[in-house]
């Protein structure tokens, strides 16, 4: 009985692969460039900026690079001849954010923009694609009708550059202050003007530990 059903398996898979693969093989349908949009969102970037407001951890570091609004749709190929065609259509800008007004903890990352798309219904935001989300919207089922500037090669803005390269300086010059401190302190307990308990009590201030 294995035998038999082991060879009906194999049967059954060589008579299923030639449809699975004209299935797979396109029928991802594309929209026509008269559908309507409606309108595009009306003050977008206020919007995106305020709803983000909500959801970063420093956002009042937060610099946005923001794309104009698009018409993007997303298709969902058919498989064997069955499902596929437009999953939704609708107005989605691209946003970059630095790392600095996601993230909680400082990392290499500060010096990145991370990219999101943010759907819109109307004028309100519908859906934001992040991470994976934001990935899958970029191969070959999302689309955008027409040419649109991306924002792809922008890593950082020169103003959140700058911002980061004078947080920077001012956490070496607060280190090499605290260095100094001690050092003077350490030459008052060896002069014997304060006590190794107060040495210690004001080191671990500076250090702030």
């Amino acid at each position: 009985m294995n035998i038999i059903s082991q060879k009906m398996r194999k049967l059954l898979l060589v008579i299923a692969l030639p449809v699975l693969a004209s299935g797979c093989a396109g029928n991802i349908e594309k929209l026509n460039a008269d559908t309507e949009f409606g309108p595009a969102p009306q003050a977008y970037q206020q919007t995106i900026k305020d709803y983000f407001a909500q959801e970063l951890n420093n956002p009042e570091v937060a610099e946005y690079v923001i794309s104009e609004p698009m018409k993007f749709y997303r298709s969902q190929p058919s498989v064997a001849g069955l499902g596929g065609g437009i999953k939704w259509h609708a107005w989605v800008a691209e946003v970059g954010i630095p790392g600095k007004a996601i993230f909680k903890y400082l990392s290499s990352s500060n010096n990145e923009l991370t990219h999101y798309y943010v759907r819109f219904e109307g004028n309100n935001i519908d859906t934001v694609y992040d991470g994976k989300g934001y990935e899958s919207l970029k191969n070959e089922t999302g689309f955008t009708v027409g040419e649109y500037a991306s924002i792809d090669n922008i890593t950082v803005t020169a103003e959140t550059a700058k911002v980061i390269s004078t947080e920077k300086a001012a956490e070496e010059a607060e280190l090499i202050n605290s260095f100094e401190s001690i050092r003077a302190l350490n030459k008052l307990y060896k002069e014997g003007i304060i006590t190794e308990e107060e040495y210690s009590l004001k080191k671990k201030a500076i250090l702030k530990i």
